[in-house]
């Protein structure tokens, strides 16, 4: 049975790849010895335009331009850092985490940036963890990204739900609202990119794919606040035909 999130008849889902030593991050890097090209130009522009929003982010502090407040993010996903170190050219901090050791090993050797106390650098730091099974009580950020990720997670619940716990909160334990919510960029393919959506995932390696109608269903049980968007950044409605689409949501439903 499908999950009950797809609204199309005789939709077939896949089983979650299981990704153990497959070595993502040198398929990217394979990637960039043939075209040139170190991440896919959709995720590249998402991450390009996340970038870029930070700098609106810290513009839009009510203390600018005495203070700069440079956002902290993390990038669950990460894979083998490469869009954390985009994001971490306008963020004051970077947390790039993934369940596979091999990609985070490999982010960790080329990316990881620490803060030296002599000079300002941005923070970029990487971890294991498996977000569908991590107990543990992890810090609120300014920015959550999640690029490509949930379209290979078969309880995506469990992620949105552990989105929702990295975002900031008041005193009395409600989550902030905006202009200080923290802002979550989520990314997935759209089975609308065509005139007729297929009856099963393209990417043998996705679970399921979304209509941007149904992926905005999910957010807005999840959210008060969810905005589709191209991967520029640039509002989009529920009949869009781009191959993949960035919804930014804020404040979390408990």
């Amino acid at each position: 049975m499908p999950d009950k999130s797809i609204k199309q008849e005789n939709y077939k889902e896949n089983p979650e790849y299981d990704y153990t030593n497959m070595l993502q991050y040198l398929k990217n890097v394979e990637m960039f010895r043939k075209s040139g090209k170190i991440l896919y130009p959709p995720t590249r522009k998402i991450y390009t335009f996340v970038k870029n929003y930070c700098i609106d982010f810290v513009k839009n502090h009510p203390q600018y331009p005495d203070f700069i407040w440079k956002p902290k993010i993390i990038d669950i996903g990460c894979g083998g850092g490469f869009g954390s170190n985009i994001l971490s050219q306008e963020a004051d901090y970077v947390w790039g985490i993934d369940k596979d050791k091999n990609s985070v090993t490999f982010a960790k050797q080329v990316f990881t940036r620490e803060k030296n106390g002599v000079y300002y650098s941005p923070q970029v730091t990487f971890d294991e963890i498996d977000v569908l099974n991590e107990p543990r009580e992890i810090q609120a950020f300014d920015i959550v990204v999640c690029v490509e990720v949930i379209e290979h997670v078969n309880e995506y619940e469990k992620l949105l739900t552990f989105i929702k716990k990295r975002c900031k909160k008041n005193k009395d334990g409600t989550f902030q609202a905006p202009p200080d919510a923290t802002k979550v960029f989520i990314s997935t393919p759209n089975r609308n990119r065509s005139d007729e959506p297929s009856d099963h995932p393209k990417n043998k390696a996705h679970v399921r794919e979304w209509t941007p109608g149904e992926m905005y269903d999910i957010l807005t049980k999840h959210f008060q606040s969810v905005i589709l968007m191209d991967c520029e950044g640039n509002l989009k409605d529920l009949d869009m035909k781009d191959a993949v689409m960035l919804f930014k949501a804020e404040v979390p439903i408990l």
